[in-house]
């Protein structure tokens, strides 16, 4: 009976999983992609319990329990927006070529770099200055768009600012700066998400060569999925 409701759950979560992350494009597809995936698990389990009526309790009972559970999950991580709208810097223009050379190295860099003549130091900004921006776009099977953009303060912190965001909801979102948006092992963890929709921003730390670190993910991380990328550019 155990092992027979432990298959069962495993073909209704592996599927499932499967479906939404490497073959779903958007979120509409991985719910139909999942309604099908789970109507023909029920089939087969139907046809697979007509001469095994000793395990239609434990089997049709999984069948109920992690419908009803993926039903709840789906609707409180993927169908309700959580609205932030928070005051955030604002850029005065773009940066120089020397502001943002020095605006998107890490703390210590220049400092290192000029040690021997401290005229040549650069200056840090007189007004909020753009040092980079791009557009996000949904992966994985969500949707997301806004514009993300670092944006460096008179005093020289950086600041990660979401405009115009808009992203489907999720699990347990993470932001984070990686050298690639295809990845997140070598990752600047900035916090969790605060809204998936709204305005907002997220302090950049001082150690962070965004030289380097120059691509926006936000990941899922029950789901190991992004919710969507944005290149700095």
């Amino acid at each position: 009976m155990l092992k027979a409701a432990a298959i069962t759950a495993a073909a209704l979560g592996v599927g499932s999983l499967v479906l939404q992350r490497w073959v779903a494009e958007t979120r509409e597809a991985a719910i139909a992609l999942v309604v099908a995936w789970f109507a023909l698990v029920a089939v087969a389990a139907l046809v697979w319990l007509r001469d095994r009526p000793e395990l239609r309790r434990p089997v049709l009972g999984t069948l109920a329990a992690v419908t009803l559970g993926t039903i709840a999950v789906g609707y409180w991580t993927g169908f309700r927006d959580r609205t932030v709208d928070e005051e955030v810097v604002t850029a005065a223009s773009r940066a120089d070529a020397a502001e943002r050379a020095s605006g998107l190295s890490a703390a210590g860099t220049e400092a290192k770099s000029n040690a021997d003549d401290p005229a040549e130091k650069p200056k840090a900004p007189q007004r909020p200055v753009s040092l980079a921006a791009g557009d996000f776009t949904g992966q994985d099977g969500h949707a997301g768009s806004g514009r993300a953009e670092i944006v460096q303060s008179p005093g020289g912190e950086r600041s990660l600012v979401f405009t115009d965001f808009d992203v489907d909801p999720g699990a347990d979102v993470e932001v984070y700066l990686t050298p690639d948006a295809a990845g997140v092992d070598d990752r600047v963890e900035l916090g969790g998400l605060k809204g998936n929709v709204g305005d907002q921003q997220y302090p950049i730390p001082e150690s962070a060569d965004l030289g380097r670190y120059d691509s926006v993910v936000l990941w899922c991380t029950p789901f190991t999925v992004r919710i969507a990328t944005a290149e700095l550019r």
